[in-house]
């Protein structure tokens, strides 16, 4: 029997990022381009690099070339969308979910992270998995997929993805920064 993993749903509250971000700030600007050439350019992730990936982590979404008025919004640190949170649960294996500012702050969309071959280069990754077998989820969610590398001492990078059928199409990209504290309880 295949063990389910948790969803995050159940831990509350939503802790509220502190304003000072000044490495997604940075990322913000860059081109598109250039973040996929940094996460090309990052070093493979190995299996040990999972203890780095530890709870609340601040998040910055990036839009694709092309959508100025969705770049400026999913980077503006307000945006709804805060972090994911990481959560160790053996050698191979995190449990995670993303938290957001809605309703007070929620957390959901939960997911499996493992490493293996990435889908932008082949060398190994974090693969953010939300179709896991072991994680419960509306179908539409389940077709998301993410990767991360480190780019910086603690600045993850990497691609966000929709399923369609066997393809996976870039719909974004995110970094995560454990740099950022956190303050009050939203």
């Amino acid at each position: 029997m295949t063990r389910a993993l948790p969803s995050g749903i159940g831990l509350m509250p939503v802790r509220r990022p502190d304003d000072h971000r000044p490495r997604l700030d940075r990322l913000s600007a860059v081109p598109i381009t250039d973040l996929a050439r940094r996460f090309s350019a990052a070093t493979p992730t190995s299996a040990r690099d999972l203890d780095r990936l530890d709870g609340d982590l601040m998040l910055r979404g990036f839009a694709p070339v092309g959508t100025g008025v969705l770049r400026r919004i999913l980077s503006r640190p307000s945006f709804f969308w805060m972090g994911k949170s990481f959560r160790r649960v053996d050698d191979e294996l995190i449990a995670g979910h993303n938290f957001f500012t809605a309703l007070g702050g929620s957390r959901g969309l939960p997911f499996a992270a493992t490493i293996g071959p990435s889908v932008v280069d082949g060398r190994p990754a974090v693969r953010i998995d939300y179709g896991d077998p072991r994680l419960a989820g509306p179908r539409l969610t389940r077709r998301l997929y993410d990767e991360l590398r480190e780019i910086e001492p603690g600045l993850w990078l990497g691609p966000g993805f929709l399923r369609i059928g066997q393809r996976r199409v870039t719909v974004c990209w995110f970094a995560v920064d454990s740099s950022v504290g956190y303050g009050e309880v939203r």
